[in-house]
Parts: C-alpha cells; structure tokens; sequence
C-alpha cells in the first residue's frame, strides 16, 4: 500500500485526486507544515526537500508534485496519454509545476503574509495573470 505524506494544499491536493481517481489503494500520513513536522528527521529522510507531498511504494520514495504524478502515471498506465501525447502533457505539468504554481504561491504569500511590499505582491499577482 502507498504511504502518501500530507497537507491540505495544492500540490498534495493534486496526488489525493490521481489516487482517488486511479483507485490505487493509499494511506494518508499527515504532515502538519504548520507545527513544522516536514522538518523532522523522519521526514527528511523521506523527502529532504522538506515539503509536501511524497509517497513511499514498497520502499520507493517519491517526493515532489509533478515527480510522483509521473511515477504514479508510469505506475498505472493511467493519465499520461499514448506516448505521442506525452509531450505535451509533460510540458503542461512543468509549465504548472515551475510557472504556475510557484508564482501562486508567491503571489498569495506576499499578499497575506509579508504585505509590507507593494511591488512584490504586484509582481507576483501579474505573473499569476500572466499564467
């Protein structure tokens, strides 16, 4: 059974949906980033990024969105398309994975968290636009 480390939000959010979807039997480990758990040794020594989400598959550890999306997609046969589609499937999921979802994550972090900085938050809420 695939160990799936999460939190609620969005790049976790995106395995739960492939593994509902797949119907690839999981269990969910929480990881409260907001008492720091992804800081632990335990987890880093799954994921040394620190972040959620990863997955443990009979001893294959997996870390990062778009990587375990990949893995899982490898794993099933499912949500990849014939490989002439793989191209651009693959370029729609970097584009979200180093485009969009950063960006957001800027973008909400400047405006709730550090709002001090008009042009940051402006920058990154145009380049979310953008997106």
């Amino acid at each position: 059974m695939i160990k799936f480390y999460f939190h609620d939000t969005p790049n976790p959010r995106k395995i739960a949906l492939f593994l509902e979807e797949s119907g690839l039997a999981y269990e969910v480990i929480p990881v409260d980033l907001l008492k720091g758990e992804q800081h632990n040794p335990e987890y880093r020594a799954i994921n040394p990024n620190g972040k959620a989400p990863a997955v443990v598959d009979d001893g294959i550890v997996v870390f990062d969105s778009s990587a375990i999306l990949i893995y899982l997609a490898d794993k099933t046969g499912l949500f990849f398309g014939a490989p002439r589609d793989r191209p651009a499937v693959l370029s729609w999921l970097m584009f979200i994975a180093s485009g969009l979802s950063p960006f957001s994550g800027q973008a909400s972090h400047f405006a709730r968290v550090h709002t001090d900085s008009a042009y940051a938050t402006n920058r990154y809420r145009r380049e979310v636009e953008r997106h």
